[in-house]
């Protein structure tokens, strides 16, 4: 497992690659769905931090408290202690890249925001600000992958 915001470095770093900076919104999913898909493949959770169901979708505190001070735009990496990301995570990350990674903020959000999706399920069920289980984010995946659109 990683630190959230390790994952949230990688996307930084990938979109700069591409010249391109990605919202803070935009990194927020990116790390949400990349968990999401992990937890879906490799039945274990690719982050350890707490995932909340804010208004605006599923964050990970961690993440926006880090690099919320840059602005809007997550512009530069964070600190945070550094592990080997493996290839498999590596790859999958890239694959969340492809698929998802020029994708608005808004298109992200919306794919977060499902009707009985986890965030929705969070929010019904305890309010705004309460934790997202992983069983809940797992299921959701877990469901995209036998029933794609």
């Amino acid at each position: 497992m990683y630190d959230a915001r390790q994952i949230a470095n990688w996307f930084v770093e990938r979109a700069k690659r591409d010249g391109r900076v990605l919202s803070i919104m935009q990194l927020l999913k990116l790390v949400y769905i990349s968990h999401g898909w992990h937890l879906e493949m490799r039945k274990a959770p690719l982050i350890y931090n707490k995932i909340e169901a804010w208004k605006y979708g599923p964050v990970i505190p961690d993440v926006y408290n880090a690099f919320r001070v840059q602005g809007i735009d997550a512009v530069s990496e964070v600190a945070v202690p550094q592990a080997p990301i493996a290839p498999h995570d590596d790859n999958l990350l890239e694959q969340i890249y492809r698929i998802y990674g020029h994708m608005t903020a808004m298109r992200l959000s919306d794919l977060t925001h499902e009707p009985n999706g986890p965030w929705d399920m969070s929010t019904r069920r305890w309010g705004y600000f309460a934790p997202i289980p992983n069983d809940l984010i797992q299921a959701h995946y877990e469901f995209k992958r036998a029933n794609p659109r």
